[in-house]
């Protein structure tokens, strides 16, 4: 094995240290969606718009490709 050539046990520290932040990040989105974290008062607001509009069917869907970033 060259200097240049990982060492298999750096690469699976590594791939261990990622699957733990991947795991934080699965357990902040999922308190997200399930609701155990409330949302703030823009996502407040931008729930309460979304259902209003979807209340009086003035719904509009737009593809992604069209939105600006």
């Amino acid at each position: 094995m060259t200097a240049s050539q990982p060492n298999l046990k750096d690469v699976m520290k590594e791939i261990r240290a990622l699957r733990s932040k991947v795991d934080k990040l699965e357990n902040i989105m999922e308190k997200r969606l399930v609701g155990e974290v409330k949302p703030d008062k823009y996502e407040r607001k931008a729930i309460a718009e979304f259902e209003k509009k979807k209340k009086s069917g003035k719904l509009e869907f737009a593809p992604l490709s069209e939105l600006e970033e």
